[in-house]
């Protein structure tokens, strides 16, 4: 085998590598973001359960205090 073609499979070898190493961090960055979104979507949907819990507890509230008042005025 000549220099050049060990030169040309070097450079081919050390370029598979490089792709390699570019793919593995590109996985990994999608993985993160990925990641990273989720965790903002579960932050945003606590958030909105807790809030809807509240308003609902309002509601009930105000419908106990309506109720017992005009049980209060008719009594």
């Amino acid at each position: 085998m000549s220099t050049q073609e060990e030169a040309r499979k070097v450079m081919a070898k050390s370029r598979q590598h490089s792709e390699n190493r570019q793919q593995n961090m590109l996985s990994r960055a999608e993985s993160d973001i990925e990641q990273s979104s989720q965790s903002k979507i579960e932050v945003e949907s606590r958030k909105l359960i807790v809030k809807q819990r509240k308003h609902d507890r309002h509601l009930r509230n105000s419908l106990l205090s309506r109720s017992e008042a005009e049980v209060n005025h008719n009594a």
